[in-house]
């Protein structure tokens, strides 16, 4: 099955498809997923999810988890600044 437009702009498919064949590239990849898997809390991996995957507003994932969206901001935040942090291996 062909992926729509939209798919192939988002994260999900981009992590996840094997039609890349540069090596680099495929070395990214696996140490984003590593880093989404081990380095994130699990509230900071199901906010990065639900934002970026989902494609939900920081409200619907306050709504949704049953947090303030200033909580989902700060654990946004950390997420990034560790992913960042991750990415100096790249």
């Amino acid at each position: 099955m062909e992926p729509t437009s939209l798919e192939k702009l988002s994260w999900n498919h981009f992590l996840y498809q094997q039609d890349i064949s540069d090596p680099r590239v495929q070395r990214m990849k696996k140490i984003v997923r590593i880093a989404l898997k081990n380095e994130l809390t699990q509230r900071q991996h199901d906010c990065i999810s639900m934002r970026y995957l989902e494609n939900l507003s920081v409200r619907e994932i306050a709504l949704r988890m049953g947090i303030q969206p200033t909580t989902v901001y700060k654990h946004l935040k950390k997420a990034v600044r560790t992913l960042q942090k991750c990415s100096q291996y790249l």
